[in-house]
């Protein structure tokens, strides 16, 4: 019988390379050599890619940026998104510090990256999160920095809180109407007449809204260059600076390192001739006292705290996103969009019914639930084409947002123009079919007169499907974060990307 002898195949098995990222954090203070960023990008860049078993992802990095929380630390959340995504397989990192202070963070952080299938090394340390008692040591190393960062920043304080009892203030920075000479703070002439302007106005009736829309009208301008606002007169007309006097200690930070207004927690101290005054005690307490009677004769009409209150912010410009009353009922909307207009920041309001069930899709809840909301949502900030839920645990749910509607903005509007006269073009209904069967079909048509303007209308459906074309998709939420504008004319559609790219759509 005939001997069988089974080969084994001669072609290599290509082996599969770990993927391989560095994160590196420098702070504020951060001033040595050996801790720059440039240093440690470069040193991690040239240590994964020497290594051939590696795969090069990346180094993600934040500047300047405090290591007791993770959720400012814009390259801190995009490595834990990256590794979400699959991305990543190996995490390298200079020191458990570098990485997180405060050590319920870190701890979440490590377990959901370990459940996930990535391992986090620290290099000074000599750990990896993927040993068996990896955990346990990180645990005592990170309580070690947590506690010799929370020592530092007492200190700091000891030492600010005794300059105050001396009367010497933690800085110079000088408010709006002064510069500081050296030795106090002297009137800056044409910011001082404005200063008495605002108070002269107050005091004979005007609102501080009013004041501000005048002033900005006349072209007077802050202390950054944009024109006054309402906050801006709003400070100057509580300042009690511009009486002469100083306070020191107006404002204090808490353990979780929140700034808080001093409400009578800390000692406050008055150190007197520190400003060249521009209003007399007399007329400062008479604003106050206008200021507080103004503010009970309109009290809060919606005092009522929702689970969402405090934790909005605008995914575009980073402000605050507050809930609003309308007559089609609540949405939330971003303050500097409301302050400052559509042309400083075009972040879109996003109902509350909407907000609502992107709660419900990101928890899984089934329906909505204001406890459990409380409970696991730390931030929710708003996109253009995506709602993310931070939560507690450290992971980040993103629920694509959803346009038209409820008597809404809807995901084109203002961002189709003519061609021919360049107005905005708007939405409109017009009956169209053959006769006796016509339809009414949603259009868009120039905002100049017709006599003028020749531009023929735009079909709704068309522009649709122009746009799920070029977007696939979720084409609308993607057209309120991706495109600029669409310029339009008889025989095409221009799609012009904030990026700078434009793809053409030839009409039909």
């Amino acid at each position: 019988m005939s001997k069988i002898t089974k080969l084994e195949s001669l072609v290599p098995q290509a082996v599969k390379r770990a993927r391989v990222a560095a994160y590196t954090r420098v702070s504020a203070d951060g001033h040595m050599p050996l801790h720059s960023l440039s240093a440690q990008v470069s040193y991690y860049s040239t240590l994964i890619q020497r290594n051939p078993e590696w795969e090069y992802v990346g180094v993600y990095a934040d500047q300047g940026i405090s290591g007791r929380t993770i959720e400012k630390r814009d390259g801190f959340q995009k490595l834990i998104r990256d590794c979400d995504a699959g991305k990543i397989d190996i995490i390298l990192v200079k020191s458990i510090s570098r990485f997180a202070r405060n050590t319920v963070d870190l701890l979440e952080t490590i377990r959901h990256l370990r459940d996930i299938g990535v391992e986090v090394r620290f290099d000074r340390e000599n750990i990896s999160t993927s040993s068996a008692d990896g955990e346990l040591l990180i645990t005592l190393l990170a309580s070690f920095a947590q506690e010799e960062s929370r020592s530092l920043s007492e200190n700091i304080k000891w030492a600010i809180r005794k300059r105050f009892e001396q009367g010497i203030p933690n800085g110079h920075k000088a408010p709006y109407g002064y510069e500081w000479d050296g030795e106090m703070f002297r009137i800056i002439p044409e910011q001082g007449k404005v200063v008495k302007e605002i108070y002269r106005r107050y005091l004979s009736g005007e609102s501080a809204h009013a004041v501000a829309k005048s002033l900005a009208a006349e072209g007077v301008v802050g202390q950054a260059g944009a024109p006054i606002e309402v906050t801006t007169v709003k400070n100057i007309l509580s300042s009690f600076s511009y009486t002469g006097t100083m306070i020191l200690q107006k404002s204090y930070l808490t353990d979780g390192h929140k700034r808080r207004k001093n409400k009578g927690e800390l000692p406050r101290y008055a150190v007197e001739e520190m400003f060249e005054p521009l209003v007399s005690t007399e007329d400062f307490e008479k604003v106050q006292e206008i200021m507080r009677r103004r503010a009970d004769s309109m009290p809060n009409r919606n005092p009522t705290l929702t689970a969402f209150s405090g934790i909005m912010k605008c995914g575009q410009c980073g402000s605050s996103v507050c809930r609003r009353t309308g007559p089609n009922g609540k949405k939330w909307v971003c303050n500097t969009r409301e302050r400052k207009g559509m042309n400083i920041c075009g972040s879109r309001p996003i109902r509350e019914t909407e907000l609502m069930d992107a709660a419900v899709q990101a928890l899984g809840t089934g329906t909505y639930d204001e406890d459990v909301v409380r409970m696991e949502v730390k931030q929710v900030t708003i996109y253009g084409d995506r709602i993310e839920f931070h939560l507690k645990n450290g992971r980040i749910k993103q629920i694509v947002r959803k346009y038209g509607g409820f008597k809404m903005r809807g995901a084109f509007s203002g961002k189709i123009r003519c061609g021919i006269c360049g107005c905005v073009c708007q939405s409109n209904t017009w009956r169209f079919g053959p006769a006796g069967q016509k339809m009414k079909t949603k259009v868009w048509i120039c905002a100049a007169p017709r006599k003028s303007c020749n531009l023929r209308r735009i079909m709704d459906d068309e522009l649709r499907e122009a746009a799920e074309f070029y977007l696939a998709r979720d084409y609308e939420a993607r057209f309120v974060e991706e495109i600029g504008s669409v310029i339009a004319d008889n025989k095409k559609l221009d799609f012009i990307f904030k990026d700078g790219t434009v793809k053409t759509w030839q009409r039909k």
